[in-house]
């Protein structure tokens, strides 16, 4: 039963891979400079801010179900370029799909986490 609390404590840290992988998605336009890309652009500084928000508040740990919402971002975020068409730029599209990937790894692991530590409730079901 040890193991099983020690990885609660590790849900919060994961939470911070999210953080920094919003970060580095609001910093890709100008670090891989989207010349023209304007769609790809302002939806990698509202997609990386969003991410940020929710997974600065997810590692608090009040709102659980905010590793929901990180999931959902993770999900717009590998979309998007095929959503947007702009698929066929290497630089945005390939920061979107590993920002993607990543944001959803982390976030079906702390899902999956969270469902394994729960504590059973004492209240008998119906």
């Amino acid at each position: 039963m040890q193991k099983v609390e020690q990885q609660g404590n590790l849900l919060p840290k994961l939470n911070t891979v999210n953080a920094i992988a919003g970060a580095v998605l609001f910093c890709c336009p100008w670090v891989l400079s989207y010349d023209g890309l304007v769609l790809a652009s302002i939806n990698a500084w509202i997609g990386g801010l969003a991410l940020m928000v929710a997974a600065v508040a997810a590692a608090t740990d009040r709102w659980p179900k905010l590793n929901l919402v990180c999931l959902s971002i993770g999900v717009w975020i590998f979309a998007v370029p095929w959503l947007l068409n702009f698929s066929n730029k290497v630089d945005p599209a390939t920061s979107h799909f590993a920002t993607g990937v990543i944001v959803m790894l982390v976030s079906l692991v702390c899902l999956g986490g969270r469902w394994i530590t729960m504590k059973p409730s004492k209240e008998p079901r119906p």
